[in-house]
């Protein structure tokens, strides 16, 4: 793909949305927008702004109109890590300046292994007997090995599992610059397919004979259309590799929103090891994955009835990102079901045992974990170390960066004739008010 197509791409993206984008790109043939697990340390500037669901995008420049109504520009990189990531408190912005990477490409060979071996278990018994299967320690030891290559050297490194199944779902790549034989992907009727399938799923699960049945029922049937759907599948050239763009790997499902779900995240700091702190203890995210599966295997209807997600994230330097400060990067957890679990009264309790599992990790490893929950995921109503989750968010998860990030805006509105008065009244809601605007004056 040319410069000129992927940039009018980018543009005809974001004026959907409702922005306008300036993009300035390095003077290159061919251009990415990066992503991938360590989006954070590619580049000039490290910190990044989530304009789709995978992706991130460094920030050069942020225009907006501010509370007064005067169009407004910042390019300083310091005030750049609170702009870039400011909930909509400093205005509305009206144009990005984004940086371009170059254009790279990857080879995806998504996989479907046992359960056992995609995320080994830590001892046996943290296996449920529905999942049980020999294997030889010489095969879990193997299994053990490719897992933490993946997680700490793969530049995108993505686990699923679907309640009740004996396979869960590997898709960990790395880019590379050869882009012969890369193809689009999905192609053109796959794109079209995968808009049908999330369509179709919506309306399935809204239908009254689909929320009279059992829920483990409704887990077992979306997690077998769901298998099926994803490659490798049983017929088609993809099978076994897939060579394509960056952009086209990173966003390799579409019409996947066309289906309503509910959905907790977490984002759990990797702790050091205790023989080398300087190393990071992968346990940590083979402890959080087969915690979650016991709790789905501990109720037959289990409210969990969508997937079990796991990615590994780089550290941020954006103030307010959750996954800021975790020098070993981090485990990115989340479990999402379907409306009619919540309808049912049972979504909300299992959501508190998943995090109190989730929160628990401190005793174990013996160092503090700053868990955070996901700004844009399901945790209002939530208790979080037995506190509720705003009174958490403000006083443990983001103790340190809230008068940071509210010091910042101040420093931006002082150069640019406002103050946190004016957004507090033009732009805030009773969340920001109480978490970061509580000692302004009105």
């Amino acid at each position: 793909m040319s410069l000129r197509v992927f940039k009018l791409m980018i543009l005809r993206s974001l004026r959907n949305r409702g922005i306008s984008a300036f993009v300035l790109a390095l003077p290159l043939p061919r251009m990415s927008l990066g992503g991938g697990r360590l989006p954070t340390k590619l580049g000039l500037y490290p910190w990044t702004l989530s304009l789709w669901s995978k992706s991130s995008i460094p920030i050069r420049k942020v225009e907006y109109v501010d509370a007064n109504g005067i169009h407004q520009i910042i390019s300083d990189p310091k005030l750049l890590k609170a702009a870039a990531g400011c909930f909509g408190l400093l205005g509305i912005v009206t144009h990005l300046t984004l940086e371009l990477q170059p254009m790279s490409y990857a080879v995806m060979r998504p996989e479907k292994p046992d359960i056992n071996l995609a995320i080994p278990p830590l001892k046996p018994e943290d296996v449920p007997f529905a999942l049980k299967k020999t294997f030889t320690p010489e095969q879990l030891a193997e299994a053990t090995r490719r897992f933490e290559e993946r997680v700490e050297k793969d530049y995108y490194s993505e686990f699923f599992w679907f309640p009740f199944q004996q396979k869960a779902w590997v898709h960990c790549w790395n880019p590379v610059d050869d882009q012969r034989g890369a193809e689009e992907y999905p192609p053109t009727f796959e794109i079209w397919l995968q808009w049908i399938q999330g369509w179709l799923g919506g309306v399935i699960i809204e239908t009254e004979f689909f929320k009279a049945i059992p829920g483990r029922w409704q887990a077992e049937f979306l997690a077998t259309l769901s298998m099926a759907a994803l490659p490798p599948q049983f017929f088609g050239k993809h099978d076994t590799e897939i060579k394509t763009s960056m952009p086209d790997a990173l966003h390799f499902r579409r019409g996947t929103q066309n289906m309503r779900c509910r959905d907790m995240e977490l984002q759990i700091p990797i702790p050091g090891r205790k023989d080398d702190p300087s190393k990071p203890d992968w346990t940590i995210v083979q402890r959080a994955w087969w915690d979650a599966i016991n709790l789905v295997y501990s109720d037959p209807e289990s409210p969990m009835r969508l997937t079990l997600e796991l990615r590994i994230m780089a550290d941020s330097d954006i103030i307010m990102a959750p996954q800021r400060g975790n020098k070993h990067g981090t485990a990115s957890i989340e479990v999402l079901s379907i409306p009619d679990a919540v309808s049912d009264g049972e979504w909300q309790p299992f959501l508190q045992l998943i995090a109190d599992k989730w929160m628990s990790y401190e005793k174990i490893y013996g160092q503090e974990l700053n868990v955070r929950p996901h700004w844009a995921k399901e945790w209002f109503g939530l208790n979080f170390g037995g506190i509720p989750a705003r009174k958490y968010l403000k006083t443990v998860a983001y103790k340190k960066e809230i008068p940071e990030f509210r010091d910042t805006l101040k420093k931006i509105g002082e150069a640019q004739g406002w103050g946190l008065a004016d957004i507090k009244r033009r732009f805030s809601n009773d969340l920001w008010d109480d978490l970061v605007l509580d000692t302004v004056q009105t």
